[in-house]
């Protein structure tokens, strides 16, 4: 068994822990005891249970019920730094730890080790809820074996309390239609720690034993966690992490059958690969998945291969795809993923696929269109991107007007207040095309964009133009 390490940043949950003495395994033991007796059925992991300890995860809902009724100790309480002065005695008095089932053995590094001991990696494997069963009480003496009979009546057991409860569950997925209304409009820093603390929540339940119905349940809500934490991963700058919350959340769309997250995940890690300027593999992502495409995913599919083969000179793949796009407008309610192939999406990726094309007259007044219909939507990563969009019409037309761009790149970073993906993108359009030529660079606008945006960097891998 593991016991709780604890330094100059513990919790006051670590210090309760182990001024009892108790080692993860037990704390976890009293949490699903306590929880049964509660008729709550939770289960913690070791993971989580370490997680919570150590105070990188906020336990959910009910999971906070169990803790309070552990400790008599509200839940902020137990999560903040622990308080040097306080002993638990201080308090109510806790319930009292089940007593061990069996003895403590140390084994010698010479002495074979009993023929059913079952290792603490292993018995997470097997035992998934955290219950410590008698069947490993022969870690105390290989003279005293468990019947077959015994060690699976005590799996059934823990089959039977792994499911989560219902409200937990109800919960996580009124957090996924909350996600898909507000992601477009709520800072990026403001969703990591409720979307990571509700991915970490469905992932330890998918450890246990949990099966059926709700385990495909916790399969999707996992996936769509993983995928909303991978698109933040990616909005913030944080690539690998994007691809490794991306690659998650396509293997549980597999497992789940959800063909909607799959080509949602798909969707986001083409925008990895383009913002790389990876242009094949953004481009081969995204037609690859727009081919047996959901209805809600085909516009979206189709505006980033346009995008992606406009970036590698395909003028006629990338015209192939804004038709698609085109044809396949949604008009519903938003279902799933942040972004909505509506009227103002088409609009604002025609503008961005012509300009990349260099055919900025046309692309001009799609870019204006997409910026009056997102007038008063509060969705400010779009409106930065056609302002964009707006100033490489502005540069591509038949008659440039420098001025106008640099001041249609200045709108995008304030929208943004200066976020990293729209700086990267802003100096691009400064750095290869307005400061280029003197008398553009002497534009009192095109000045003042220089004066916001960092030098320019010897390797700028995700330099868009």
């Amino acid at each position: 068994m593991t016991t709780p390490r604890h330094g100059s940043t513990e919790t006051q949950l670590a210090r309760l822990v182990r001024d009892r003495n108790w080692t993860v395994d037990d704390l976890r033991h009293t949490y699903t005891a306590t929880s049964k007796k509660m008729e709550l059925n939770n289960t913690v992991s070791d993971r989580q249970a370490k997680r919570w300890l150590a105070g990188m995860s906020t336990p959910h809902p009910s999971a906070r019920r169990v803790l309070q009724e552990m400790f008599h100790l509200p839940i902020s309480d137990l999560l903040a730094p622990a308080d040097p002065g306080y002993r638990e005695s201080q308090g109510p008095t806790p319930p009292a730890l089940s007593p061990r089932r069996h003895p403590t053995h140390v084994q010698s590094e010479d002495e074979p080790q009993a023929r059913e001991e079952v290792s603490p990696s292993r018995r997470r494997d097997l035992l998934g809820t955290g219950v410590i069963l008698a069947a490993s009480a022969t870690t105390a003496s290989a003279a005293a074996p468990v019947d077959a009979t015994t060690r699976a009546a005590a799996i059934s057991r823990a089959i039977a309390t792994s499911e989560p409860d219902p409200l937990s569950v109800a919960q996580l997925q009124h957090g996924i239609q909350r996600l898909n209304q507000i992601y477009a409009t709520t800072p990026h820093t403001a969703l990591i720690g409720p979307v990571e603390d509700a991915w970490d929540f469905a992932e330890a339940h998918l450890e246990s034993r949990v099966t059926g119905t709700s385990r495909r349940d916790l399969e999707l809500l996992a996936g769509q966690y993983s995928f909303y934490r991978g698109y933040l991963a990616f909005d913030t700058g944080d690539d690998d992490g994007a691809l490794t919350f991306l690659v998650l959340a396509a293997q549980h769309a597999r497992a789940a059958g959800n063909p909607l997250l799959a080509e949602s995940a798909a969707l986001i890690r083409s925008a990895v690969a383009f913002f790389q300027n990876d242009f094949d593999t953004a481009a081969t992502v995204a037609a690859s998945a727009l081919e047996t495409a959901q209805p809600y995913t085909t516009p979206l599919l189709a505006a980033a291969a346009a995008r992606a083969h406009a970036q590698r000179g395909d003028a006629n793949s990338a015209q192939q795809a804004l038709d698609t796009m085109r044809d396949n407008v949604w008009t519903g309610r938003p279902l799933f993923g942040g972004e909505i192939g509506d009227e103002e999406h088409c609009e604002g990726y025609t503008a961005v696929v012509l300009g990349y094309l260099r055919r900025g007259s046309e692309a001009e007044p799609h870019a204006r269109r997409s910026l009056t219909l997102l007038e008063g939507t509060g969705r400010y990563m779009s409106a930065a991107g056609s302002h964009l969009a707006l100033a490489r019409a502005l540069l591509y037309r038949d008659r440039p007007d420098p001025e106008q761009a640099a001041a249609a790149v200045i709108d995008a970073i304030n929208i943004t207040d200066g976020k990293d993906s729209t700086i990267r993108r802003a100096s691009g359009i400064y750095h290869r095309h307005l400061s280029t030529r003197p008398a553009w660079a002497a534009l009192p606008s095109v000045r003042d964009l220089g004066d916001r945006l960092p030098a320019p960097r010897e390797s700028s891998g995700k330099t868009i133009v």
